[in-house]
């Protein structure tokens, strides 16, 4: 929910997204579930940062990792307009997958986070 609410507000197509998800999960007869959805919730890039990692774990697998990116771009795409925000929290969510190598150099693993965004954002336009 933090990260629907990163930029500041939930769009209608990201309440849908989320509402759908937690039909799917058998979460969508909550109050709590639907007062998340529903009212106005405090976020900040640091705090979805913060639940990313805790959801991650210390030692994520790349499907652990490629099960987050997916989840979280499907839903910051959904309303097709992607805040400043969103697009930080993506470009963290890279550099938490664990098939970056150590070695690689700043500059090295800049461009593929930004080939990574640009592939991204073509897949949502077909």
């Amino acid at each position: 929910m933090s990260i629907a609410w990163i930029d500041g507000e939930i769009q209608p197509a990201e309440q849908e997204f989320l509402a759908k998800i937690a039909t799917e999960q058998n979460l969508d007869s909550t109050i709590e579930l639907q007062q998340l959805l529903t009212q106005h919730q405090d976020s900040s890039l640091e705090k979805c940062y913060q639940l990313l990692e805790q959801y991650l774990g210390a030692n994520p697998t790349s499907a652990d990792y490629e099960h987050l990116f997916k989840a979280v771009s499907k839903l910051i795409y959904s309303d097709d307009d992607v805040a400043t925000e969103e697009a930080s929290l993506l470009t963290k969510i890279q550099t938490l997958d664990p098939t970056n190598l150590k070695t690689n150099s700043v500059l090295d693993q800049a461009i593929s986070q930004i080939q990574k965004l640009y592939q991204a954002g073509l897949n949502k336009t077909k």
